[in-house]
């Protein structure tokens, strides 16, 4: 897939997929606003893949859009989209933007000016990995969420999917990306299926899981840096109950957080509703006006 290639699939992109979020932050502001949201977020993710690959290509021998035809099992522009939206293997925030090259070790390209310029960081922990009673050497990740909030940032490898099964590694950075550390998951007690992630800080940060045990919304915190983890108490309001809850990745400005969850109704109709924080994730609302200040 060449620049011309990617370009044209991400033209094409409906904005029925752009950035389930992107109504969480909108609600205020009415429909205009959020399909100029939407038609900004694909723009972006074109101009930003265009130069990933042109840049690259002089100054870290880096394809992208070559490894995003290979690491992709599917790469239209829907699911193209659909992986950026989910915070997958990129992260586009302001001027910063983390893309993940799943190689073992898997590394990472960071742009602090929206793409002008990159560098880039190899997690070295990552190449090998205790996974399914074994010693994996050369781990191959199959999903990778990745994000900053400021000078900290969090980055989750995940492996593949078997039987509701899925293994993930989290490692965060304090410097920017310069050096990241492994913390502690909640793996040991709990296992499911991944759909999305994201940190406020080093110390609070959050782990989506699809429904499966019961309807949901299935999240699992940490307030201590990844010590220990708990699942996510949230008491929904009574218009929201009887529906199967999909919890994505949380985002977060400063101490400000938006939590899209997606809910899938009896009639088999999907809608987003959104958790809102202002303590950078202690605490949450499904009103932004009665988030904690």
């Amino acid at each position: 897939m060449n620049e011309k290639r990617m370009l044209r699939l991400l033209s094409q992109v409906d904005e029925a997929y752009i950035l389930e979020a992107s109504p969480c932050r909108s609600q205020r502001t009415g429909l205009q606003r959020r399909r100029t949201i939407r038609r900004a977020v694909v723009i972006a993710a074109a101009i930003l893949l265009l130069a990933i690959t042109t840049a690259l290509a002089i100054g870290v021998r880096f394809d992208f859009a070559a490894w995003i035809s290979g690491a992709l099992p599917d790469p239209e522009p829907a699911y193209i989209q659909e992986q950026l939206e989910e915070g997958q293997w990129v992260s586009l925030n302001g001027g910063q933007v983390a893309v993940i090259v799943p190689e073992s070790p898997v590394r990472l390209l960071l742009s602090s000016d929206g793409g002008e310029t990159w560098r880039e960081t190899v997690i070295t922990e990552s190449r090998d990995m205790f996974f399914l009673g074994a010693y994996q050497e050369d781990m191959q990740y199959q999903g990778g969420y990745v994000g900053f909030n400021g000078q900290d940032g969090y980055l989750v490898l995940t492996s593949g999917i078997s039987m509701n099964h899925q293994a993930l590694r989290i490692f965060l950075t304090a410097d920017g990306g310069e050096t990241w550390r492994e913390i502690g998951t909640p793996y040991d007690q709990h296992i499911s299926v991944l759909t999305g992630a994201g940190f406020a800080s080093q110390e609070v940060g959050f782990i989506s899981y699809r429904y499966f045990e019961d309807a949901g919304p299935d999240i699992w915190r940490t307030t201590d840096g990844g010590e220990t983890w708990s699942r996510l108490e949230i008491e929904l309001p009574e218009e929201y109950q009887g529906g199967h809850f999909t919890p994505l990745s949380p985002s977060f400005d400063g101490l400000d957080g938006v939590y899209p969850i997606e809910i899938l109704a009896g009639d088999e109709t999907e809608r987003i509703i959104c958790l809102y924080s202002r303590d950078g994730g202690l605490t949450w609302s499904f009103s932004p006006d009665q988030a904690a200040e």
